[in-house]
């Protein structure tokens, strides 16, 4: 079942995009079990919030939760902060490739191409993103294009073209993108949500 939208409260719901990380700031959000594409700080501004990780519960005031893991948050407080932390790599091939899927996402970057870029076999690239980067090329790609929505719906594009632009193949192949990453729904996150686009990748 989609969460539901934003309850309504004094506090204000917004998301910075910046180069490298979203931050989420507002009121408490009903969250589905989902799993994220890179690793997320979650923190109970309020009050400790539940986690859950298969059969495992914790009750906490903070947590990093690494990419490909599914769990769910359970809020215990009015609000909530999520911080979205891109992947750091120390093989510079890996981050040469990070780089351009950031910069060309609308262009589809393949891993046939970027492993051809960085004289690497692509079964070789493949297991080396995963282990420099903690998540999957695929993931990471999608996270680039999710990236890419917000900052032109920050923008004033409609959700429609903005997803295509990114390189979705329908609404609602973004629909159900955001829905497994997030937890969510697109359309209860963001139409009371105030979306800031903090600089551009250097």
């Amino acid at each position: 079942m989609p969460a539901d939208p934003l309850p309504e409260t004094c506090y204000p719901a917004t998301v910075w995009l910046g180069p490298g990380y979203a931050v989420y700031l507002g009121p408490s959000l009903r969250l589905d079990p989902h799993s994220g594409s890179v690793h997320c700080l979650v923190i109970g501004v309020d009050a400790p919030f539940t986690l859950r990780i298969g059969d495992d519960e914790q009750v906490l005031r903070s947590a990093l939760i690494p990419p490909r893991t599914t769990h769910q948050v359970i809020a215990g407080g009015e609000r909530m902060l999520f911080h979205y932390i891109d992947p750091v790599a120390m093989d510079a091939r890996i981050t040469a490739a990070l780089k351009t899927v950031r910069a060309d996402i609308a262009m589809n970057p393949a891993a046939a191409e970027l492993a051809a870029d960085a004289n690497l076999s692509v079964s070789r690239f493949l297991h080396l993103f995963s282990a420099e980067t903690g998540t999957s090329f695929r993931r990471y790609r999608n996270w680039a294009r999710m990236a890419q929505v917000m900052r032109a719906v920050a923008g004033g594009a409609d959700f429609t073209t903005a997803a295509v632009d990114a390189g979705f193949a329908s609404p609602s192949h973004f629909s159900d993108t955001f829905h497994a990453m997030f937890g969510l729904t697109a359309g209860a996150l963001l139409p009371n949500t105030r979306l800031v686009v903090c600089g551009d990748e250097p």
